[in-house]
């Protein structure tokens, strides 16, 4: 029974963690790793950072204009999908947003499904934000227009991307604005429960064997 509690109060906790960092205003971001990938000189993506409490965490950068060193600690609002207005880039309206943000998205799930195509899926994801400078760019190819045509040549629907937050550091001057992808809140719950549906019945099952 205290074996059964122990495990029903982890389950509580971990939605309850992912509740709150879903709705949670701001969170403290801490560089702590990169790919490794570099093309035009320019360090491209995946990185790893600790986001409030969970280390280890994949980033995608999506601001080719600022920089961070790895170590380096900032307060980042974060925000949904839903509502991009404290986004860096910030179009006027929440949809001429959200398109762009979509197609940075599309991206940052083709950059982990093709990972030998990571530094011109970069610059690709780059160039939505930043187009002139992006494009001149040393890393700048022909591959990576492609990835970029791809991206704007997608069909988005509203809530596609409901799992990915967007970090925007608080200062507009530094450092860069970064995507996350978490999981679900209802994935975490449906996992929590099953946990509790297969204590119950082990629980049974002993309760039988026991009689």
């Amino acid at each position: 029974m205290k074996t059964h509690a122990i495990i029903l109060f982890v389950v509580l906790a971990v939605a309850l963690s992912v509740a709150s960092t879903a709705k949670a205003d701001s969170v403290t971001v801490t560089l702590t790793g990169d790919s490794g990938g570099v093309q035009g000189g320019v360090y491209t993506s995946p990185y790893y950072a600790t986001v409030g409490t969970t280390t280890n965490v994949p980033i995608v950068c999506d601001d080719y204009a600022h920089s961070v060193y790895l170590g380096e600690s900032w307060t980042a609002s974060v925000s949904t999908f839903a509502n991009l207005s404290n986004a860096r880039f910030w179009q006027g309206t929440q949809a001429a947003t959200l398109q762009l943000y979509d197609e940075a998205a599309y991206l940052f799930n083709e950059l982990y499904l093709q990972p030998s195509q990571r530094g011109d899926i970069s610059f690709a994801l780059w160039a939505i934000f930043d187009p002139s400078q992006v494009k001149s760019s040393a890393g700048w190819t022909s591959n990576a227009a492609w990835w970029l045509a791809s991206a704007q040549s997608q069909t988005y629907t509203v809530g596609e991307f409901s799992d990915f937050r967007v970090l925007t550091p608080l200062s507009s001057t530094s450092p860069q604005e970064y995507l996350v992808r978490t999981p679900e809140p209802s994935i975490v719950v449906m996992l929590g429960i099953g946990l509790i549906a297969v204590v119950i019945l082990k629980k049974r099952k002993s309760s039988e064997v026991q009689v």
